[in-house]
């Protein structure tokens, strides 16, 4: 179209009118770098630079040097930039991301200073990084020599790793995945496999981002309010004008399909519920590259078809498989690399039986293909994707991240980005094909499957020494690498590593906006209540789309202590049984097909320390009704044509639930417990911080009972129980029969979110339902119990873990201390002491601290640490330690910023609505979070002084627990803790 000024090009402008914005693809004239801008009226606006960064081998280079480039720049020579933005910067997101084939660069802002701030330094760190050799060692791999003169390799992504390749699912995933691509750079581990990380040279890694960190091989996505020629220049004055042409790298080879199909047989880690007797089984196809946004819209409809409820067709079917207990999690359709694939897999199957499974699930997609398919089935599919086109989503960032991840799935394969982005269109054009060809479906699961050679059979072993085989070729590589030393270099390995922090004017090199700057916070939600008889209804008018919001709160106190643990289960139950007349499989099609997702969650509320005295509604709903207690949440979503059927299903299936499905029961049971089993090997902070918590807090202690090692515990129990004794689950049947008869009498809640049309619409419907419920009254015998401070206590629970998680909590008083200055201090130990102490030197993925004002608990944890109980030591030094540090005046203005913007993330209006239900529970009224954020800003050098001593005097009556390995019991440090108590492994 021409050339903008900057040195760019304009190739096309096009309007996204289903986003309701302009797409903008630019070209830099003289790098080749390229440029895709969403612009529109958000003023969350998003930066990516993306770079193409295909492995030739399973070393990990992509992933050390994703962590590598934000270890200092040109501009910004720092020890590590990253980590100062993360301390100051306002931003909505900011972080890193290594595909199998890609790298990205992403972050966001709602100030444009800040967002610039923002673009100046990751550019500056992919384009002009440092790459010390230290670097490299910090992050990649480095040899060190243990107390007791054993050599050993430690690193923050090999640590990472490490943990990743402890888990059974997600090597279950691995593996097929590089035996589907065999040949291709997909056969590696961008990630890196720990025995080849270690194999890394420096002068390797430096050489990959010279070939691929060039202009040429860029793309930058961008999405926002601020203008494109602005960032264009920016782009030019700071980057792109300091580099020449280069040769662009060469393109992906298309992957040659496989001529017949083949099967595998391959080992995985087995964890402690995993039985070492049974399979995993797999059944994987290559299909047409991700970029055809027709054929990927076909595979993402079948998928909704085919798995997307548990009364879908082959869901069902696989449910139903005799021969196996589960259906694998990784199961559906993966379109994140060039090629599109398809994986259906079942779990638990004995080794002779594995034939089967491959017959099993062919003569299934026989019988798709060959029957006629029920138009209500067909309709479901296209709800569910009419949803996912519908609704703003923000999960884990903003949703221009989903938008993204969209349009670089085929701008990184050379295809012009809103050939991908645009999935309305596409969705329409998939309407059309299927009504103008009857068999359509029919064809597309033979052809894209049964007929597809591209297909791989993968049997996965359970092989409890996997981890210990990875640690033993490790510890070989490094007597190896030790032999090599002099003494000299040996001596300086067993030195004690010497961290220090960036001065001062190196770090007020990091630009941050002054507290004058921050923006106000967004208005509270408005809201009113009604009441439906004697139920409380809460109602927030938002702009959604279409879709409506539903959430029903049940108290759960009037059950007692014994029924607590099957509550989790009886949610579980609560999502996928059927009724006395109607089967599970015939209700989950009715809900899928009316609703936009169904499900029972269970909800532990904490107490805000002012809560009591809160006042909501002009007291016509009062806080000592509803604070401090714990529900059931079941929540819906649908939209306006389906508001009143769906509500009718909804309160006819919770009125004539049924448990007596033994079948059903038992593999919710099996499900749940294969969903708990892979827990400590990715989550093993949170298991160890409930636990810790539960000795303090009464919502903390429910929580640990529902979703802690208590919980994981009963269901390994009760797995094994049933497989044993029939009766068992008859006797499970009816405690959660029991359980549901006394919470359809416990009262409820109801909270609704929509258009003021639909809303009213919902409210006709839920009309003659409520007057069936009572008001959710407080039981004066509830569960909770007074949990008292005691002596220090910590906590072990070995795994089959190859690196380990700890958590530290320590009890606080508020409104002794300011909440503002404790969530300052969380950020500057995070940000700071903590992080150089157990990341930099102790080589842990990653640690963390925060402070809870709802249970007056200061926690501190870390994650893939391959020494928790040094860093368990670490932790009480560092609070001794900030007890004596002074701030300057301008770093205690950045860590108030950067805490400051952890409450200001923008939210969609249905997470707007979820989160005022739940300060509701907590007794949070607007005034307590405006003086939280004021409580922020004033925060003062003696106010974090006065939480340091706070903490450094409790931290005696705190406690302490670790999810780790058998050798992390082994280390020096663990014995030097006599109060620790060793429990039974998890």
């Amino acid at each position: 179209m021409g050339t903008v000024g900057h040195g760019f090009t304009i190739i096309s402008k096009t309007q996204l009118d289903e986003i309701q914005a302009e797409g903008i693809f630019a070209r830099h004239c003289k790098t080749g770098l390229e440029v895709y801008h969403i612009h529109n009226d958000d003023a969350e606006n998003l930066f990516a630079f993306a770079f193409m960064t295909p492995p030739n081998s399973s070393s990990g280079v992509a992933h050390i040097l994703e962590h590598s480039v934000l270890c200092g720049s040109k501009n910004y020579p720092l020890k590590d930039p990253f980590l100062i933005l993360s301390k100051q910067s306002v931003k909505t997101f900011l972080n890193a991301m290594t595909f199998p084939d890609k790298t990205v660069y992403p972050a966001a802002s709602i100030i444009e200073k800040d967002y610039f701030n923002l673009m100046s330094v990751y550019g500056d760190a992919v384009f002009f990084p440092l790459l010390t050799r230290e670097t490299f060692e910090q992050e990649g791999h480095r040899l060190e020599i243990d107390a007791n003169g054993k050599p050993y390799f430690s690193g923050v992504v090999l640590n990472e790793m490490r943990g990743v390749y402890a888990d059974f699912d997600s090597a279950v995933w691995r593996q097929s995945s590089y035996l589907l691509h065999e040949d291709t750079v997909y056969s590696h581990d961008s990630g890196g496999y720990p025995p080849d990380i270690v194999e890394l040279s420096y002068e390797d890694f430096c050489a990959f981002h010279k070939k691929y960190y060039h202009p040429v091989n860029c793309k930058v996505f961008l999405y926002g309010n601020i203008d494109t020629e602005k960032q264009l220049a920016f782009l030019q004055e700071h980057f792109l004008q300091f580099f020449d042409a280069a040769e662009k790298p060469a393109p992906l080879p298309p992957i040659v399909p496989y001529t017949a199909p083949r099967t595998y047989t391959v080992t995985a880690p087995s964890g402690e519920g995993k039985s070492i007797d049974k399979l995993t089984v797999t059944m994987n196809w290559l299909l047409s590259e991700s970029k055809d946004i027709d054929r990927l819209m076909d595979v993402m409809f079948l998928e909704e078809l085919l798995l997307g409820h548990d009364g879908a067709p082959l869901q069902k079917k696989l449910l139903d498989c005799p021969f196996a207990e589960d259906i694998y999690v990784g199961s559906g359709l993966h379109a994140e690399l060039s090629n599109m694939s398809f994986t259906l897999g079942l779990v638990d199957i004995d080794e002779n039986a594995v034939k089967q499974c491959e017959a099993y699930i062919l003569s299934a997609l026989e019988t798709i293909a060959a029957e006629a398919i029920d138009p209500q089935l067909i309709k479901t599919g296209l709800n569910a994707i009419d949803f996912y086109n519908r609704e703003i989503i923000r999960a884990s960032g903003p949703f221009s991240l989903i938008l993204m991840k969209r349009a670089l799935r085929g701008w990184m394969h050379n295809c012009p980005p809103e050939d991908t982005l645009r999935y309305i269109p596409a969705f329409e054009r998939l309407k059309q094909r299927i009504a103008e060809n009857p068999r359509y479906i029919q064809e597309q699961v033979r052809t894209l499957l049964l007929d597809n050679p591209h297909r791989i059979l993968v049997a996965v072993q359970p092989d409890p020494h996997f981890c210990e085989k990875i640690d033993e070729t490790l510890s070989q590589k490094a007597e190896h690498a030790a032999q090599k030393l002099n003494d000299a270099e040996r001596k300086k390995l067993t030195e004690p590593p010497q961290t220090q922090e960036d001065e001062a004017e190196l770090q007020s090199l990091i630009p941050h906006l002054s507290k004058t700057e921050i923006p106000p916070p967004e208005p509270p939600i408005p809201e009113y209540l009604e009441y439906f008889g004697a139920v409380p209804a809460v109602f927030h008018e938002q702009p959604t789309n279409g879709v409506t919001y539903l959430d029903l709160a049940i108290p759960v106190d009037c059950l007692s202590a014994d029924d607590y643990i099957y509550l989790t289960l009886y949610a579980a139950a609560l999502n996928g049984m059927g009724t006395a007349t109607e089967s599970w499989d015939s209700l989950a099609a009715q809900f899928a097909y009316l609703t936009g997702g169904f499900s029972a969650v269970t909800f532990s509320a904490g107490k805000h320390y002012a809560g009591d005295s809160a006042v909501f509604f002009d007291h016509a709903l009062e806080a000592s009704d509803i604070v401090d207690r714990d529900w059931i949440r079941i929540r819906s979503k649908m939209l306006p044509e389906y508001i009143e059927p769906a509500i009718n299903l909804i309160f006819s299936y919770l009125t004539a639930a049924s448990f007596t499905d033994t079948k059903r029961l038992a593999d919710i049971v099996i499900q749940a417990k294969n969903d708990f089993d892979s827990v400590p090997a990715y989550a093993g902070h949170t298991l160890s911080s409930l636990h810790a918590a539960s000795l303090y807090s009464g919502s903390k202690q429910a929580e640990n009972i529902w979703a802690g090692i208590p919980q994981l515990r009963f269901l390994r129990e009760l797995y094994g129980q049933i497989s044993k004794d029939s009766s068992v689950i008859t006797k499970l049947t009816n405690r959660l029969t029991e359980i549901h008869r006394k919470l359809l009498k416990a009262g409820m809640l109801v909270k609704i979110c929509g258009t003021p049309e639909d809303i009213q619409t919902a409210k006709k419907a839920l009309s003659p339902h409520l007057k069936h419920f009572a008001f959710p009254k407080r039981r004066a015998n509830s569960f909770r119990t007074a949990c008292n401070a005691a002596p220090y206590r910590l906590f072990a629970f070995p795994s089959s873990v190859q690196v380990g998680f700890a958590a530290q909590v320590i009890p606080i008083s508020f409104p002794q201390l300011s909440y503002g200055a404790t969530l300052v201090y969380a950020q500057w130990l995070e940000t700071g002491m903590l992080w150089n102490a157990i990341r930099v030197n102790g080589g842990a993925y990653g640690t963390a601290a925060s402070s809870d004002m709802l249970t007056s608990l200061f926690t501190l944890t870390t994650y893939r640490d391959p020494a928790p109980f040094t860093s368990l030591r670490a932790m009480k030094d560092i609070i001794a330690k900030s007890r004596t540090e002074v701030l300057s005046d301008t770093e205690l203005e950045a860590l108030i910023t950067g805490t400051y913007s952890m409450l200001l993330y923008p939210s969609t209006p249905a997470q707007k609505s979820s989160a005022a239900l739940s300060r509701l529970f907590y007794g949070v009224t607007n005034e307590v979070r405006l003086q939280t954020l004021e409580s922020i800003i004033s925060c003062s050098q003696k106010e974090l002084k006065q939480v340091a001593d706070c903490l450094y005097e409790n931290i005696s009556q705190g406690s302490a627990a670790t999810v780790c390995s058998d050798a992390a019991l082994k280390q020096p440090d663990a014995a030097s803790f006599p109060e620790l108590t060793v429990l039974p492994s998890i």
